[in-house]
């Protein structure tokens, strides 16, 4: 765990200002305050799930590097921040397991997601958990504005479809996401419900 806690710590300023410095100019939703909140978020949700403190190490490193592979590349981005993480960490004293391990819970974010394990589960539910919150909507503006910037989406009619399927799709992971999050989803589900002129 110390190897794991010293690399975060060691790497945490350098990985924000990486994305704040080198990240496209179009990334609204992407950026370092995203990372920031699936940070926070890997903590609250671990704490109310009652994991160990080495496994929500684990889960900040993961969540730290989660979308730095934006960087590189937007399409299958999860797989260069695993790439980068396995790199950066291989001198770190991070064992070869839990290298293996981070690069999985990296992955596992990717869209749409699909996780196993409990650590999965709870990143998981980290970075999606602002579509049950009441800042929702004003999150979900960065992303609308992001995907139009980058090409991905025509307009705000399609988006507010887009949306509103996503939303009625999600499912939260972990069983405390679940209770403290499901009715903040429907609530957002109403308002974007809303703004279609279906409700």
């Amino acid at each position: 765990m110390e190897a794991i806690t010293s690399f975060y710590d060691k790497m945490y300023d350098n990985v924000m200002q990486r994305l704040r410095r080198d990240l496209n100019v179009k990334y609204l939703y992407h950026d370092c305050r995203h990372t920031q909140d699936v940070i926070r978020q890997c903590q609250e949700i671990g704490y109310r799930e009652g994991i160990t403190g080495e496994e929500t190490a684990i889960l900040k490193l993961a969540a730290l590097y989660h979308d730095l592979g934006f960087l590189v590349q937007r399409a299958n981005h999860e797989s260069a921040g695993a790439e980068i993480f396995a790199d950066e960490a291989k001198d770190s004293g991070i064992s070869p397991e839990q290298i293996a391990l981070i690069q999985r819970l990296i992955l596992v974010t990717k869209i749409p997601q699909q996780p196993q394990t409990l650590l999965e589960r709870i990143i998981c539910d980290a970075d999606l958990d602002y579509l049950g919150r009441e800042d929702f909507p004003a999150i979900a503006e960065f992303l609308y504005l992001e995907l139009k910037s980058c090409g991905e989406m025509s307009d705000r009619q399609r988006w507010n479809e887009v949306q509103l399927h996503f939303l009625g799709a999600h499912s939260f992971h972990t069983e405390s996401s679940s209770k403290l999050r499901s009715n903040g989803l429907e609530k957002n589900i109403l308002f974007v419900k809303r703004r279609v002129g279906l409700a």
